[in-house]
């Protein structure tokens, strides 16, 4: 579906409990540990609430930049836009097998020259611990509460950092909203 450029949109309400259709809470058998040790403690609430605040503003800057113009009345708006996120911290063990060829100097029988040497192969382990995320990007057609549009990503595995950086949400938002056309 095209959305008309300068349609507006309002951040959508947040449910309340008694509201939803099924409002028991959900209880999962899933093993989500798939054989790793999984770290159970989700981030704490100042962290999610930074994260939200980078998504909120990366996701407000995208729709202006397509013609949205947002509003602060759902109830004016023509569509209402919500998203969903989960991060989890996760450890897992992973096995790193150095070969045995190394470049260097080969001595021989007949003399020595460039090349590459033998030797054992080295395994070792390391214990790495990483953070993993998922969005959910939703758009509704106000009143007739119609999803016209839904992505999903995920964050890459990045080792070396344990924070995303505003830069990284605005990418991971733009790649969200690129199949969102708005049209005159």
């Amino acid at each position: 579906m095209h959305i008309a450029r300068h349609a507006t949109w309002a951040w959508r309400p947040a449910q309340e409990e008694g509201s939803r259709r099924d409002s028991r809470p959900v209880t999962s058998r899933d093993d989500i540990a798939r054989g790793e040790s999984v770290t159970r403690d989700r981030d704490n609430d100042v962290e999610n609430d930074i994260l939200r605040g980078k998504v909120r503003s990366a996701i407000e800057h995208n729709l202006a930049d397509k013609g949205m113009k947002e509003v602060s009345d759902g109830e004016d708006a023509d569509f209402l836009v919500d998203f969903h996120i989960a991060v989890r911290r996760r450890n897992m063990t992973v096995e790193r097998v150095y070969p045995g060829a190394y470049p260097g100097l080969v001595c021989g029988p007949f003399g020595c020259y460039s090349g590459w040497g033998w030797g054992p192969a080295a395994v070792g382990y390391e214990h790495i611990r990483f953070r993993e995320g998922t969005i959910v990007l939703d758009v509704v057609q106000n009143p007739a509460n119609h999803l016209v549009y839904r992505a999903v990503g995920e964050k890459p595995v990045r080792r070396d950092t344990f924070s995303f950086s505003q830069d990284e949400i605005n990418g991971l938002v733009h790649h969200l909203l690129k199949d969102l056309k708005t049209s005159k």
